[in-house]
Formats: structure tokens, sequence, C-alpha cells
């Protein structure tokens, strides 16, 4: 039996097989969060954004705490790493080639989509409230502490 995509409840699964097959260019990506997330949201942008994730990594079923890893990739967030796993909380470092052209401010606002996709998917995972943090040391150093 064949198990079903991860990401199936994000995007249909024609789109979802084509879009992977596709080589674009991510300036457009980019482009789009540097720009128009930041003047449509302004200063709400980060929790509107995590609120957002995290509604969306709820629709992604995971089984541990590796599961989020290649979701991540295949959406092009980023890449994500398991650094420790507690009984209360699981730690993640996130890199992307970007980061080290954006500021750190920008990183702790655009960066809350991320932390809230992990949010929503240890939360579906859990079956329990969870909370992600986003901390930026520089920019190529983010991590993403989980807390249930």
């Amino acid at each position: 039996m064949k198990e079903n995509d991860q990401l199936a409840a994000l995007l249909p699964a024609p789109s979802l097989a084509y879009a992977e097959r596709i080589n674009m260019p991510y300036l457009g990506y980019h482009l789009l969060r540097e720009t128009l997330t930041s003047t449509l949201l302004g200063e709400s942008e980060s929790p509107i954004l995590y609120w957002i994730g995290k509604d969306m990594g709820k629709k992604i079923p995971i089984r541990s705490a590796n599961g989020i890893i290649l979701p991540f990739v295949r959406l092009g967030l980023g890449k994500l790493d398991l650094l420790e796993e507690s009984s209360g909380q699981i730690c993640y470092s996130l890199s992307h080639t970007i980061y080290k052209y954006m500021t750190k401010e920008r990183l702790c606002r655009t960066l809350g989509f991320e932390s809230g996709v992990i949010a929503g998917s240890v939360e579906r995972w859990q079956g329990r409230l969870v909370e992600a943090q986003l901390e930026v040391e520089e920019q190529e150093s983010v991590r993403i502490v989980v807390r249930f």
C-alpha cells in the first residue's frame, strides 16, 4: 500500500509532482517573501506568518521529530536539522543560502512562517499545544525551539 504524500493536504498531487520536476529561479519567491509580506502585513508580519505557518503545518503528518525535515526541503523552506530532542522540547537548526544576504531583523520577522510550520506539524504529531520560538544569533545561525 502506497503511503500518502505528506504535502497532499497543501497542494493537489499533480501540481506537487510537476513543481518538483521543474527548476524555477528562487528570486521570485524571495521577492514575494521580502516585499509582499512586509508591505501587506507591516508590523504584524511575524505573528501572522507564524499563524499561517502553524495552520499549514497541522496539515503535514509526521511521526517523529525528523518527520518535518523532508517536507521542509521539498517546500524550499531551507535545510532543517534536528539538534536535540527531550521530553518537552525539540531543537532544530535552520539554514538557507539566502539567509546571509538578509538582516537579522528581517530574518526574525519573515521566519515566523517556518517556525509556525514546524509548530503545527509537531502539534499534530504530539496531540497537544505546541509553541515554537525562533532564535537568530546571526544570519547563518538560526535555531527553532519547540516546546510542548
